[in-house]
């Protein structure tokens, strides 16, 4: 039986900057309770970011549309559409700006249900609100709570 060598394993910690990486977390609550979390690491030649619907426990939900002019008349369809909370981050020099969104989604399945003799093609439209906008000092550390008007909570953390 041969020996085998074992090799140890060695970790290296740098000090100072030489490895440091500039990190935004973000933390989501909304009223009925869902939680969202998201992080996002920035370099240098960070400019902007836009994470859409930051995904959830659940999967998005399904909407209905129609299209009127199928080869066969009217075509009922499903469309999969998700809704919650998002976030923009857009450097700007020594800045970053930080906004949190909420999508939405604009249903008409209740008109589709609805028409039975006349068609107007119909589907969901997706919507985009701002609930807040905060401006971050690149290489300033900040930590904060915030109570959005929709009732989110939001807890972000920029470390630089």
């Amino acid at each position: 039986m041969k020996a085998r060598h074992l090799i140890p394993l060695v970790s290296v910690f740098l000090c100072g900057n030489a490895m440091a990486t500039e990190t935004l977390e973000l933390e989501i609550v909304t009223a009925n309770g869902a939680r969202y979390s998201a992080s996002r690491e920035l370099g240098e030649t960070f400019e902007s970011f836009d994470s859409g619907v930051i995904r959830g426990e659940a999967p998005p939900r399904e909407y209905k549309a129609i299209r009127c002019d199928g080869p066969w008349g009217a075509i009922r369809y499903s469309l999969p559409l998700a809704s919650g909370p998002g976030y923009q981050v857009r450097a700007d020099g020594e800045r970053l700006s930080l906004q949190i969104v909420e999508h939405a989604v604009i249903s008409a399945d209740r008109n589709i249900e609805a028409m039975k003799m006349h068609c107007i093609d119909t589907e969901p439209k997706q919507v985009v609100r701002s609930l807040l906008k905060v401006e971050l000092d690149r290489g300033s550390r900040e930590s904060r709570q915030v109570v959005l008007a929709n009732g989110y909570r939001l807890v972000y953390r920029y470390t630089p």
